[in-house]
């Protein structure tokens, strides 16, 4: 009887966040959406392919960005004196495509970018802005990058001058967790998000608050997302499961998670030491996506 229980139980109604999609910005065949010059910086060789010609400047890896929902890439040399960096800038259909492009590139060994949401690694510097995903590769081995960090922030307001100013870009889990994330704990999961195969392309963040330690994570599903995580959650040992109208908790293995739903995502806290940690979590991280809701 538990997964009619559950599909009864578990139904979600009403949303309790706006998830209108990012409407990226329109594009010719040949427009770039930065500038062909930022201080003493020239772009040279500027192009941009449509999604289905992307594979004419990288091969096999336009599988992997296409996944993610890729609609262009622009690319080009940025020039100045004793430097030269390859650029790619993959325009995304919405902002969760380049942010999950942009979490499963980063490495753990990344360094995170001052000023800009972004790492750098020896001979790389990486943004995301909005549906826009920037890389800027050095074509001289073990550049130093402080250079390529201060052209990748000077681009970062043209990024933002080519969005629709109407547009409302989908809120992510760092703006939603602010101070309270824990730096540098952004991942990207594509499957089997921990341990169940109900969850795939999971956007995950490590948040402390009151110094009790969760993960923060999001994921395109549903209703039925829902029922099949708390099947699965009862199959592999799960513990005291519970619900709300939204959602779905429980424990396994002495880590409580809970998971919800609005139309088309799924919101969810994972690895949390006890119930009440969990589902205070929850409420905050509730509260926040019906703040930005309210937000103009």
């Amino acid at each position: 009887l538990l997964p009619l229980m559950l599909a009864v139980l578990f139904t979600v109604k009403g949303r309790f966040y706006d998830e209108a999609v990012f409407s990226p910005p329109s594009l010719d065949a040949s427009a770039l959406p930065v500038p062909s010059a930022v201080g003493e910086w020239i772009l040279e060789n500027g192009e941009t392919l449509p999604a289905d010609r992307m594979f004419e400047k990288i091969n096999g890896k336009a599988d992997y960005y296409l996944q993610h929902g890729a609609a262009a890439l622009s690319y080009g040399e940025w020039v100045t004196d004793g430097q030269r960096w390859d650029m790619y800038l993959y325009r995304f259909e919405d902002a969760q495509g380049a942010r999950r492009a942009f979490g499963g590139e980063r490495p753990v060994s990344g360094q995170a970018m001052q000023g800009g949401e972004g790492y750098t690694v020896p001979g790389q510097a990486t943004l995301v802005a909005g549906c826009f995903y920037l890389q800027l590769n050095a074509q001289e081995r073990n550049a130093d990058t402080d250079p390529a960090v201060d052209l990748v922030l000077a681009l970062a307001p043209a990024l933002s001058k080519g969005m629709r100013a109407d547009a409302g870009e989908t809120v992510g889990l760092s703006e939603l967790a602010a101070d309270d994330a824990v730096p540098q704990s952004e991942k990207y999961i594509p499957d089997n998000a921990f341990g169940f195969s109900s969850l795939s392309h999971v956007e995950a963040l490590k948040v402390s608050l009151g110094g009790e330690e969760t993960t923060w994570f999001t994921a395109p599903g549903n209703a039925d997302t829902i029922t099949a995580y708390a099947e699965e959650l009862a199959m592999y040992g799960g513990e005291q499961i519970f619900s709300r109208k939204e959602g779905v908790g429980g424990s396994m293995f002495g880590a409580w998670s809970f998971v919800a739903v609005s139309e088309g995502t799924v919101w969810g806290i994972n690895n949390a030491p006890s119930q009440d940690v969990l589902m205070h979590h929850w409420d905050v991280l509730k509260g926040r996506l019906l703040q930005e809701e309210r937000t103009p």
